[in-house]
């Protein structure tokens, strides 16, 4: 027996929890429950085809993350709430600017022009991208630039507040292209030039935060949600 053979067969394959806990993920972070909707157990644990107690295991992870919240008479979907929307944009606005200034401080230049690289291809992407293809690119710029700042806590919890506030920038993003991309360019020209205070300054304005902006963002998730759920 060849050793990629005997090493295929004794890596474990995911456990019915971790499956559970991605399949779960992906449906909340795809607006498959609808904001403050009840967990119904026994009604997933079938659907799932999984036992219960592996599937507390998933829940209760996804509680810890943010993405249900436990009201004390069972599991719940986050709702949409104005104040708690604002109060996640307000925390990544914080995280983004300390990254950012870190980045500055400590990426190396080669890793700059890396990310100058795949900025110049995120932005010759096709003019019918998705508005998903658009957030992932999105997603990997601001991640990236959190890796270049050398400190996996940021990092993760930057991860999480984006996983948390996903429906809101979805919807935000839609008709921003040209200007989203734009600013990454700003923001990137001003790390290259190790300016961290315009970097800061610049990623400051990029970030989704004021309130009116939101609460149309909000009204707009709630009849995505609620018109996915009637198709």
């Amino acid at each position: 027996m060849s050793n990629e053979l005997r090493s295929a067969q004794a890596k474990p394959g995911p456990s019915s929890s971790q499956r559970a806990y991605a399949q779960l993920r992906e449906r909340i972070l795809r607006s498959r429950f609808l904001p403050n909707q009840k967990i119904n157990e026994v009604a997933l644990a079938s659907e799932l085809n999984i036992s219960r107690t592996p599937l507390r295991e998933a829940l209760h992870r996804l509680v810890a993350e943010g993405l249900l919240v436990d009201r004390g008479r069972g599991l719940s979907v986050p709702g949409l709430e104005p104040k708690v929307v604002f109060d996640l944009f307000e925390a990544r606005l914080e995280i983004e600017c300390a990254t950012v200034r870190l980045a500055c401080e400590r990426a190396e230049d080669a890793e700059l022009e890396a990310l100058s690289e795949f900025l110049s291809e995120s932005m010759a992407e096709s003019p019918d991208a998705s508005v998903d293809r658009l957030i992932e690119l999105d997603l990997r710029f601001h991640d990236t630039i959190a890796a270049l700042a050398r400190n996996e806590v940021l990092r993760q919890t930057l991860s999480n507040l984006n996983d948390r506030i996903h429906l809101v920038r979805w919807i935000a993003m839609e008709g921003r292209r040209e200007r989203t991309q734009s600013e990454h360019r700003d923001i990137l020209d001003h790390m290259c030039a190790r300016d961290k205070n315009a970097a800061i300054e610049v990623m400051r304005e990029h970030i989704l935060h004021r309130n009116d902006d939101i609460l149309v963002a909000i009204k707009a998730a709630y009849g995505h949600v609620y018109t996915l759920s009637s198709a």
